[in-house]
């Protein structure tokens, strides 16, 4: 009797290490020590190696901070570091080879960077002698407009410009006075930018269109 009872004692005791343990030793409904790992593979196919933690899941990734876009200053080659417009620039120099064989800058606007007028003008002349012709040339905003007249004519001056305004002296010779001091007029023609477009102001006489000598 007594061994029947210790056998069955036994058996209880048995039973209860298999129902307690799963197949890993690991105690069923308890919580393993170890932190489970997820393992990305790599580029090569290896992986991270498990126990390193790939992020703080727990904080807000950080902003890149981004500039905005800077839009690029459209570059005028009509002037340079301390004149708006410039005599030796690229632009004017092709502005004055587009009137032909001998043109050469003499005057131009006096107006400075950060204060650059919406009418600039240079003066030209064609030829070496006191009555060779003169073409005015007007530019805005970097470009080349065009010329006063469609003719050069002797003894133009510009004598006074503002931010849209160039006011331009035409004179002639009124008899046989020298070149060099012409007697006739002046008549002072006035060129304005109008938001679009220069405007003469005043007709030429025809004392300068069509001079008697």
């Amino acid at each position: 009797m007594k061994s029947s009872l210790r056998l069955g004692m036994l058996i209880v005791a048995a039973a209860g290490l298999v129902v307690g343990c799963d197949a890993s030793g690991t105690p069923l409904g308890g919580t393993s020590s170890a932190p489970t790992v997820s393992v990305t593979p790599g580029a090569g196919g290896g992986g991270e190696q498990a126990g390193e933690p790939t992020g703080n899941p727990g904080s807000p990734s950080s902003p890149v901070a981004t500039s905005a876009p800077t839009k690029a200053k459209p570059v005028s080659d009509i002037g340079s570091a301390n004149a708006c417009v410039d005599t030796n620039s690229v632009g004017v120099q092709r502005a004055l080879a587009s009137l032909g064989d001998g043109w050469r800058a003499t005057r131009a606007s006096t107006d400075t960077p950060g204060d650059c007028g919406q009418l600039l003008w240079v003066s030209a002349v064609g030829g070496n002698s006191a009555g060779s012709p003169v073409h005015v040339l007007f530019f805005h905003d970097g470009k080349y407009l065009g010329t006063a007249t469609s003719e050069p004519y002797a003894f133009t001056r510009v004598v006074a410009s503002t931010s849209t305004v160039t006011t331009v002296e035409y004179r002639w010779l009124a008899g046989n006075e020298p070149f060099a001091a012409p007697q006739g007029g002046p008549a002072t023609m006035t060129y304005t930018w109008n938001g679009s477009r220069v405007v003469m102001g005043g007709t030429l006489p025809t004392e300068v269109t069509n001079p008697h000598r």
